[in-house]
């Protein structure tokens, strides 16, 4: 169904002259150079406008002091409908009028369209071709097709209750207007297809947003002798970075924390894929954490290039044997944090997904009540001040020591925190992600934490 045309009154150029007494119009012969003037600020000011609606109510307030009419209006070309939809009808007297679609060829309107050419009229009265809209004593009226590159974009009319209202040099003056307004219109259609874009892709980041959450782990493991915690935050709607817990059986713990190279809705897919090879090969495979970045580094070779890998460490948790065995593909040192001292673990390796046949050299830690292991990805070390000076190594180790003696979870949370104040309030260019593991002296039965990430 078509919308109606917009009802505009603006009375401040009202015409007094009665509708009932209509005559053959006299007006003065503008200076040139004024006009020409006037026609740029017209023609600029338009092109700055990028809302349709404002844009030609704009125009009908501008129009008027170069050419004196009763009535204007605005019919858009339609593609779609095949025909011409009245989007504007302004009145200057007060009065009220019926403006309707039309089609090519129909009316004035509809002719200048079809004939992509300028139509004047005198005298609608003795005009088989004018069509009515109202009960309005019209006499006069200048139609003139909006056209870019040949593209028929609507149709810009003026009407006068007065016999010969518009002149030759009235349609010279609007035909170059309307070649202005056309391109306007052309910009402000786009701009609107734009919008509702942006506004179609906010919804679906928004949506995908969620479902990352829901993949992501919402809890951290609880286990006798170790707490664990996680502080993530995306740079975008879809991170790149990712975490995950997995279960090797009763004594063991997987904990894996990556940073898919990139960001944005295509890292945090390729990210979500390289989770869902993890889980689906440690469900079946408890191996160490050299065979699962060796088998996921063939998995992600087999897809596509577009310039993706993925730095990851994964470490297992024995609990029997109080170890933390790490391998690592690219991902930054975890840091060891005992007796308030920091120690970057110096575990090497090639990112997953880039190499063929790559061999993963494990560390294993033997960890004591007190000790403290944190994994970050690249986010937390090179978060930029205004400065462009890097959050770098040395402040996460200064930050690691002042938090020794808190939780796994103030711990986290603490370094994420102290990165957010390096920036100071700028914004962040990649995502940021922390996972702590502090040893205690606990020796409770496995059980559910009702901590979550964060």
């Amino acid at each position: 169904m078509t919308a109606p045309a917009a009802e505009i009154t603006l009375p401040h150029y009202a015409d007094k002259h009665p509708a009932a007494e209509p005559r053959t119009a006299t007006r003065p012969n503008p200076c040139q150079g004024d006009l020409l003037q006037l026609l740029h600020e017209v023609s600029s000011e338009i092109a700055s406008i990028l809302d349709r609606e404002e844009l030609l109510q704009r125009v009908a307030e501008l129009v008027k002091p170069l050419i004196d009419y009763q009535l204007f209006g605005v019919f858009l070309w339609d593609e779609n409908a095949g025909r011409l939809q009245s989007v504007v009808s302004v009145h200057w007297d007060g009065c009220q009028s019926y403006k309707r679609d039309l089609d090519l060829g129909e009316g004035l309107v509809g002719t200048a369209a079809a004939e992509r050419r300028p139509v004047r009229v005198g005298d609608v009265r003795s005009e088989p071709r004018y069509v009515s809209c109202g009960d309005l004593e019209v006499r006069s009226e200048l139609a003139l097709p909006m056209l870019v590159k040949g593209r028929l974009i609507g149709v810009l009319d003026l009407e006068s209750y007065h016999r010969d209202a518009f002149r030759g040099d009235d349609e010279r003056l609007l035909a170059t207007l309307a070649d202005s307004l056309a391109i306007a219109l052309d910009n402000a259609a786009l701009y609107e297809r734009l919008k509702a874009d942006e506004r179609a892709l906010s919804a679906d980041l928004e949506t995908a947003r969620e479902m990352q959450r829901v993949l992501l782990p919402r809890r951290t493991p609880w286990l006798p002798g170790l707490q664990t915690a996680v502080a993530y935050c995306p740079a975008r709607h879809l991170g790149g970075d990712l975490y995950d817990f997995l279960s090797f059986g009763e004594n063991r713990t997987a904990i894996a924390v990556g940073d898919v190279a990139g960001k944005g809705a295509g890292a945090a897919l390729y990210g979500t894929l390289a989770v869902g090879h993890l889980r689906g090969y440690a469900a079946e495979n408890a191996c160490d954490p050299a065979c699962i970045l060796s088998y996921l580094n063939e998995e992600l070779r087999q897809l596509p290039d577009h310039g993706r890998f993925l730095a990851l460490a994964f470490a297992v948790y024995d609990r029997s044997e109080n170890t933390l065995t790490i391998g690592n593909s690219g991902a930054p040192y975890p840091y060891l944090l005992r007796n308030g001292e920091v120690e970057e673990i110096h575990v090497k390796g090639v990112p997953v997904g880039l190499m063929p046949d790559v061999v993963y050299e494990p560390v294993t830690l033997h960890l004591e009540p007190g000790d403290v292991v944190v994994f970050t990805t690249d986010g937390i070390d090179e978060a930029l001040d205004s400065e462009d000076e890097f959050f770098g190594g040395e402040r996460v180790a200064a930050t690691l020591r002042q938090l020794a003696s808190g939780s796994a979870r103030e711990i986290a949370d603490g370094l994420l925190a102290a990165s957010d104040r390096h920036l100071g309030g700028l914004d962040p260019s990649d995502d940021r992600t922390v996972v702590a593991l502090k040893v205690t002296d606990c020796r409770c039965k496995l059980s559910s934490n009702p901590a979550t990430a964060s």
